[in-house]
């Protein structure tokens, strides 16, 4: 079977294009949970441009310098708190925090 050059360069550029049209998943917006399912623990992170820019824990809200952001997980942390988000659904993520203190763990949905 022969194929000439138009018909490699259309499936070529078939391929490219649906392939750069397929929706990303974006973290960005704020998720919000309970760690350990109690209502005293609420707590939110609130992501922009695949960036954590803040969390709230119990009504306070901190700042955020560095996180990490891949398509299924989200990590940030510091002083020895390490927070981590995977992705379970497009609204929704399981959360686990590892700290001196002790850990944690917390289902989060998307506002």
């Amino acid at each position: 079977m022969t194929f000439t050059r138009s018909t490699i360069l259309a499936v070529l550029f078939l391929v490219l294009s649906s392939a750069h049209a397929a929706p990303k998943r974006s973290w960005d917006g704020t998720w919000s949970g309970k760690w350990g399912g109690e209502e005293a623990q609420a707590t939110s992170v609130t992501i922009a441009n695949s960036k954590v820019v803040s969390y709230t824990y119990q009504g306070t809200s901190s700042p955020v310098a560095e996180s990490k952001v891949t398509p299924t997980t989200v990590t940030y942390g510091e002083q020895g708190v390490t927070v981590v988000l995977k992705r379970t659904g497009d609204n929704t993520a399981s959360a686990s925090l590892h700290s001196p203190q002790g850990d944690a763990t917390a289902e989060l949905t998307r506002n």
